[in-house]
């Protein structure tokens, strides 16, 4: 019980401290940090995970290719082999960055009202890094095995209040998962 790390999550100190520092709130339970950092290649994945559940994957994305390598499609002109793919995920609500600095080419209303179609997308904070520095955690929307994403979240305030070094919350229902900026919290 408490908090697990999947096999395929990249954590640094800061981040393990952080989720020490949460821990004690998920007393009886087991919960599952999912991403910590991720590679350009990582971050791919995630893209055509989301892109073949959602049935969105265009036919010039390239499984496992190189980040840089752009395609030209009529009616599009010259774009990442993954651009496509990624501004379709957004434009159906599926929150996942590029793993680069990217063109929405698809109308994506951020949750503040911001339009992105033809607005840059900065890469996935998991690769760079939030502003202040730190990476962020996602943690499972899965609580002992079962879908319970509103009881994560509420695990994340609880932490968030007692000074655990979580600096936001974001609930990313369709990701299924809570993104959770941290802080530094070592020296």
């Amino acid at each position: 019980m408490g908090i697990h790390k999947h096999e395929d999550a990249t954590l640094d100190g800061n981040q393990i401290e952080v989720i020490a520092r949460i821990e004690p709130f998920t007393l009886g339970m087991d919960v599952e940090v999912t991403r910590g950092h991720s590679s350009a290649q990582q971050q791919l994945a995630t893209i055509e995970k989301f892109a073949r559940g959602g049935k969105c994957l265009f036919p010039e994305f390239i499984p496992g290719g190189p980040v840089d390598v752009k395609k030209d499609i009529p009616g599009v002109g010259l774009v990442y082999h993954w651009q496509r793919t990624a501004s379709r995920l957004l434009h159906i609500g599926i929150i996942v960055n590029g793993p680069a600095r990217f063109i929405c080419l698809e109308d994506y209303m951020r949750p503040t009202g911001e339009q992105m179609k033809g607005k840059f997308i900065e890469a996935s904070t998991h690769i760079t890094g939030e502003s202040n520095g730190m990476w962020p955690l996602d943690f499972s929307q899965r609580v002992n095995g079962i879908p319970n994403i509103t009881l994560v979240e509420k695990i994340m305030i609880k932490a968030q209040a007692a000074g655990a070094g979580i600096q936001f919350i974001k609930v990313e229902v369709k990701n299924g998962c809570v993104h959770v900026g941290t802080l530094k919290v070592i020296a």
